[in-house]
C-alpha cells in the first residue's frame, strides 16, 4: 500500500510540475514575445492558466481546455472563434470580442463579452454584466445564468427543452424567441470522443419525422464538407467518425424529412489530444 501511495504522489507531483501559468501583455496572440518566448499555442491545455493583462489581438482560433482569464482593463479581440471545451474555464473581467463563442465548459463574464456572429452554449455561462451576440444565441442544453446580467441578441434566441435561463438575468433579442416547442429545437447533436474515434449522436425526443441525416464537418467552422448521409433509426442517429486529427473539428448535421424539408442542428465541436489523434484521410 505504501508503494501505491508513493506512485500516486509522484504522479501528482509530475502533473503539478507540468502545469504552467502564462501572463500575456499586449500584442498578437501568436507572437512568442507576448508570451515571454514560451508560446503555448492556440490551445490552453488542461491544468494550464493563461492570464491576459494587456490588449491582445487574437489571430488564431482559441481552444480552452484549462483556464483563460482576461483581467480588468485588459482586452481580447479578434475575428476568430473562442471555444471553451469540456472542463475548460473562461473568466472575462475585461472586454472580449470574438467571431463566435462556443461554450462546452464554464464561462464567467463580469464585463463585456461579444461574439460578432453566434454564441453557442451547451454548458454553464455565469453572466454578471453584458453578453452580446451579433447574430443568434443558441442555448442548447445549457444554463445561462448570472447576477443581474443581460444577454443582448441581434437576431434570435434558440433553446432546447433542457436549456435554462436564470431568473436574475434579462434577455433582449431582435426577432422572435424560438422556444422548445419549435420543430427546429427538438433535435440535438452531441459529439463525444471514445478511444480514437468521435461518436456523433442525434436525440429526437419529439420523434420529428426524419428520413435521412446529412453529416458535415469543418476545421474552421465556416467551410463544411459532406462526410456521409445515413438513415436514422426511430428518427434518431448514431455515427462514428474515425478520420480525425488533433485540430478543433466542427460537426454539422442536417435532418431531412420525407417531404424534403431540412432542419440544421446546432453545431458540435471536439478536439482530440495529439497523442490520441489519427491522421485525417485525404
Amino acid at each position: 500500500m505504501k508503494k501505491v501511495y508513493t506512485i500516486l504522489a509522484a504522479v501528482f507531483a509530475l502533473t503539478a510540475a507540468q502545469a504552467k501559468t502564462y501572463t500575456l501583455s499586449s500584442g498578437k496572440w501568436n507572437d512568442a514575445r507576448v508570451w515571454n518566448n514560451e508560446y503555448a499555442g492556440a490551445t490552453v491545455k488542461a491544468d494550464d492558466v493563461v492570464i491576459i493583462t494587456g490588449q491582445v489581438t487574437v489571430n488564431v482560433n482559441i481552444v480552452v481546455e484549462g483556464t483563460l482569464q482576461v483581467e480588468k482593463g485588459a482586452a481580447m479581440i479578434g475575428m476568430k472563434d473562442l471555444v471553451v471545451a469540456k472542463g475548460g474555464k473562461f473568466v472575462n473581467n475585461g472586454n472580449t470580442t470574438m467571431k463566435s463563442i462556443v461554450n462546452e465548459g464554464t464561462i464567467t463574464n463580469n464585463l463585456i463579452m461579444e461574439a460578432m456572429n453566434d454564441v453557442y452554449n451547451r454548458a454553464q455561462i455565469n453572466n454578471n454584466n453584458n453578453v452580446v451576440a451579433g447574430n443568434n444565441f443558441q442555448n442548447y442544453g445549457g444554463n445561462a445564468t448570472g447576477n443581474g446580467g443581460a444577454y443582448f441578441v441581434n437576431n434570435n434566441v434558440q433553446t432546447s427543452p433542457a436549456a435554462k435561463f436564470g431568473n436574475d438575468v434579462r434577455v433582449f433579442y431582435g426577432n422572435a424567441l424560438e422556444t422548445a416547442t419549435s420543430s427546429n429545437n427538438n433535435m440535438n447533436l452531441n459529439a463525444n470522443i471514445q478511444s480514437d474515434v468521435v461518436v456523433l449522436s442525434v436525440s429526437n425526443p419529439a420523434k420529428t419525422d426524419v428520413t435521412i441525416f446529412s453529416i458535415e464537418k469543418s476545421n474552421d467552422g465556416k467551410n463544411y464538407q459532406l462526410v456521409d448521409m445515413v438513415t436514422g433509426k426511430s428518427n434518431e442517429m448514431t455515427y462514428t467518425d474515425s478520420k480525425i486529427n488533433s485540430n478543433l473539428t466542427y460537426y454539422r448535421v442536417k435532418a431531412i424529412s420525407s417531404n424534403g424539408a431540412e432542419t440544421t442542428l446546432p453545431i458540435a465541436t471536439v478536439k482530440m489530444s495529439f497523442n490520441n489523434a489519427l491522421s485525417m484521410a485525404q
